[in-house]
């Protein structure tokens, strides 16, 4: 049975990313710097050994994660752990959002309502708090209220109180975007960066959640996960594709369970968050296990 909103208590992310966690204590030694208060999340992604990133996926240790600034709901709670959902990220699993638990210490009260917001547009930002001066590192896509507007930086309103962040860094969130190129054009600045399982910041992407921002980033809210973002959208064609289409893939060549997202990214080539120890990269699907396995292809764009 799904929670009712209005049993449901309202918090705010108060942290860069907050790892949104399968059960309570699944956080390990090696990731106290993402689950404290402040969190650190370069320093986070620079430890992880490649035993720790397999482990996340493998033990089912995390399942998303959620921006500063971002709105979740409490369903439950255990010890200092809150359990959440994230009804930004829709998913099958909760009809009110992607499910998990987040410490306690990673939350606070939410903010008041507004129709202007500022995201970061840089692949990471900086916040500059007013009271205090601390910089608060940020990624790619952290909204946040406006409440005035300088002619070098945005005042912004946050967990931590009133800051500012500089025109160079962020802007107004994007509307609809008419042209896949622009999805593409957004994917193509993470080129290089390390492919992390739950990963749905700028520090680290997995390939649904790759898929997720870069559509957020056009203007499209999309399904979080890939088995899911593949049931909506535009259905197209192999021979109509187009850059910024996604293409989906299925174990058993293709009739199996879908288990992977990329972008289209044209002339028969994928643009992809591939898999632990792999960079987001340009590929060509010729001759490779995707091209066997390419089931489904759908547009959001436009």
């Amino acid at each position: 049975m799904p929670w009712r909103k209005n049993d449901m208590k309202e918090h705010m992310i108060a942290v860069s990313v907050a790892n949104l966690w399968t059960h309570p204590g699944s956080a390990r030694q090696v990731d106290m710097s993402i689950a404290g208060n402040p969190a650190d999340p370069a320093r986070w992604v620079h430890e992880l050994s490649h035993a720790d990133r397999l482990e996340l996926h493998e033990n089912d240790l995390l399942q998303s994660q959620v921006l500063f600034g971002t709105t979740v709901w409490e369903v439950g709670k255990k010890d200092d752990w809150i359990k959440v959902v994230v009804p930004s990220q829709s998913t099958p699993k909760e009809i009110n959002g992607y499910p998990g638990w987040i410490p306690a210490r990673q939350l606070a009260a939410p903010l008041p309502k507004t129709d202007r917001m500022i995201e970061v547009r840089a692949k990471q930002g900086t916040l500059i708090l007013d009271e205090t001066g601390e910089g608060i590192p940020l990624s790619y896509l952290t909204r946040l209220p406006l409440a005035h507007e300088s002619g070098t930086a945005f005042t912004v309103l946050t967990p931590l109180g009133p800051g500012r962040i500089s025109k160079s860094e962020s802007g107004f969130c994007a509307k609809r975007q008419e042209s896949g190129s622009e999805l593409i054009a957004y994917a193509e600045q993470f080129i290089g960066l390390d492919y992390l399982w739950g990963g749905m910041s700028s520090w680290g992407y997995d390939c649904s959640g790759f898929a997720y921002n870069m559509h957020l980033a056009g203007g499209y809210t999309i399904p979080r996960d890939a088995s899911a973002q593949a049931l909506e959208g535009k259905p197209i064609a192999l021979n109509q594709a187009e850059p910024g289409d996604l293409l989906f893939f299925a174990y058993e060549a293709g009739k199996g369970s879908i288990h992977h997202v990329g972008f289209y990214h044209g002339n028969g080539k994928m643009l992809h968050a591939p898999k632990t120890g792999k960079q987001i990269e340009i590929l060509d699907l010729a001759d490779t296990v995707y091209e066997t396995e390419l089931c489904a292809i759908r547009r959001y764009w436009n």
